[in-house]
């Protein structure tokens, strides 16, 4: 038997919102709590003496790992992969069975995979599965290769998954927003999630990669898209509004501008501030949190970006963890 004790539990499907409980598990099911006592006492055999016990004091406790921004799956995931191949020679998982062959055919209980750092759709439902996992979503996906990406989802085995659709650049957005016609916008982001069978809005450097086709990016929220006559600042308050008119159940997650440069935690806090209360998600933050001037020398500005994260109660976040180790990066 094992005991996680003295945790903050957290199960929305039996209406438990971060009480501090104990969990019991026998068999690989979750148990009421077991006696004290020996069981010439009146106890049970196996009892709570007997357990592995796991402290998990100011400890989260979850039914299972949710991973709530990812890439493991589509288009750009597909290109990681051709540019690795020295990735899958050197990482490689057999299938394993169940058992002797059955009429001449091996019964499967994985099939085999490869990668580690961009694996196989097997090998990572296999992998997030092994680490307490049971929800992954995928967290950008271009709607014309949408498709592709469900399918690759359909052959990830174990996890709950969702997609993610970019919306921060496209232009029948931007044409609406120049135009002033939001209501428009709200209908096509609509039409679009549901065309796509998308679960949330995701904004990927607000103006700026459709810059990036002429040569040039942007640096600060005021900054003009060319061609359109729109902002990052008007984009994410556009797209942070259509989410709350639609009622949607996530929030739209935000890559933010000027990712990965010096400086760019006060474009940050910028934007944080400009969503004026509403609701949204600021994807990989580590990486939108220095300080220093743009161009110069790094330095951290994780303490005013969590200051200001602290004080917006709409904001939700993640860290974008990085491990030791060989990378690619998307």
């Amino acid at each position: 038997m094992l005991g996680i004790i003295n945790g903050e539990v957290y199960d929305p499907r039996n209406g438990i919102n971060g009480e501090v409980r104990d969990i019991w598990i026998k068999d690989g099911k979750i148990v009421s709590a077991p006696a004290a006592s020996p069981p010439e006492l009146g106890g049970t055999e196996g009892g709570r003496d007997a357990a592995e016990i796991i402290d998990a004091t100011g400890l989260v406790v979850m039914p299972g790992g949710v991973d709530i921004h990812s890439h493991i799956v589509g288009a750009k995931v597909n290109a990681g992969r051709k540019f690795r191949p020295e990735d899958h020679r050197d990482h490689v998982r057999s299938r394993t069975s169940l058992g002797p062959p059955f009429r001449g055919e091996v019964r499967g209980a994985t099939r085999s995979g490869s990668g580690y750092t961009v694996p196989s759709t097997y090998m990572t439902g296999y992998l997030y599965a092994e680490m307490g996992y049971t929800t992954v979503m995928e967290a950008a996906t271009a709607p014309l290769v949408a498709r592709h990406t469900h399918e690759e989802l359909e052959d990830t085995p174990i996890l709950d998954k969702g997609v993610f659709i970019t919306m921060g650049n496209n232009h029948f957005i931007m044409n609406c927003i120049r135009n002033g016609q939001r209501e428009k916008a709200r209908d096509y982001v609509a039409w679009l999630l549901e065309a796509t069978k998308g679960y949330a809005i995701k904004i990927v450097n607000p103006g700026g990669v459709e810059n990036w086709k002429w040569g040039r990016n942007v640096s600060e929220l005021d900054d003009e898209v060319i061609g359109f006559g729109v902002t990052p600042r008007q984009i994410v308050t556009t797209l942070a509004w259509i989410n709350d008119e639609l009622g949607l159940p996530h929030v739209p997650h935000i890559h933010a501008i000027n990712l990965g440069q010096s400086g760019n935690a006060r474009t940050t806090v910028e934007m944080i501030e400009a969503l004026e209360g509403r609701r949204a998600h600021f994807c990989h933050l580590q990486f939108l949190s220095y300080g220093g001037k743009p161009g110069k020398r790094l330095r951290s500005g994780a303490a005013e970006v969590a200051r200001a994260v602290n004080e917006h109660p709409n904001i939700t976040i993640d860290v974008g963890q990085i491990i030791f180790g060989p990378a690619t990066t998307m």
